[in-house]
């Protein structure tokens, strides 16, 4: 198990010192947000380890947990349990943008015809983007569907980093901290340098191309963002390439319904 592969969503751009915050409701998500990070689970002692929270007090937050679905368990092994999908279908009802971005995700899969790709729609969720959509084309091979992931780093990809240059340095800064700012910071001049187009380059998979637009409603931060990733597209990662303005049209239109709720 990668322990230092979880710390950096843990504190999710915060202090640990908040005022008039619930400590057994910190540690609670602090717990809730490993574990989501854990492809296979834990044991109760891996995640004393990896949360820094003593054993008694992790038996207790699991047993809760556990207790109301949000955490299930097998053979010691501890999991997300399914309790947790009503409160994210429920954000994403409220959020509305996964229904309204359907149709524009349906032509994108048009225009792509018979390239293998895939158009996803991203929101960010603290220093992390989350995949809530995903559709591909006939032809994309199936490897290239299921070795993806629905979850990365804001900063560790192209849909996340087009979301993050439209923040402004200081919430940046409380998001990623001052050594992940750094690192990024070109990446982000150059995409406004695009015109809030990110690329990218097989980041995730040798050959995977991407395109990634943010959703900004009423020029606002940007609430999502569309990414078409698909092999053998290295001839669209350019702003003016047909792929990118079909893409930058899509979000633009996402955009000005969810401004008109």
């Amino acid at each position: 198990m990668d322990i230092s592969s979880t710390q950096p969503a843990l504190n999710n751009g915060k202090d640990n010192a908040g005022g008039g915050r619930v400590q057994v409701i910190d540690r609670s998500i602090v717990l809730l947000r490993t574990l989501a990070g854990l492809k296979h689970g834990a044991s109760a002692l891996d995640l004393a380890r990896l949360t820094g929270i003593d054993r008694t007090t992790i038996h207790r937050l699991l047993k809760t947990l556990t207790y109301w679905s949000l955490i299930e368990s097998q053979g010691g092994t501890y999991r997300i349990g399914p309790e947790s999908l009503i409160y994210s279908a429920a954000y994403l009802n409220r959020l509305n943008l996964r229904k309204i971005a359907l149709p524009y995700a349906i032509e994108l899969q048009r225009v792509i015809g018979e390239r293998q790709a895939i158009v996803s729609l991203s929101v960010p969720v603290g220093d992390q983007v989350v995949l809530i959509e995903r559709m591909w084309t006939p032809s994309t091979p199936l490897n290239v569907i299921v070795d993806l992931a629905d979850q990365f780093p804001i900063d560790g990809s192209p849909s996340g980093r087009a979301i993050l240059a439209t923040y402004g340095e200081s919430t940046a800064l409380a998001i990623l901290g001052e050594e992940r700012y750094a690192r990024v910071l070109p990446a982000l001049e150059q995409i406004r340098r695009e015109a809030d187009f990110a690329f990218g380059h097989g980041e995730f998979k040798p050959g995977l191309s991407s395109v990634a637009f943010p959703i900004r409603p009423e020029a606002t931060i940007a609430m999502g963002a569309v990414v078409v990733a698909g092999l053998e597209m290295e001839d669209e990662t350019h702003s003016s390439s047909s792929l990118a303005s079909h893409v930058r049209r899509a979000c633009e239109g996402i955009a000005a319904q969810l401004g008109s709720l």
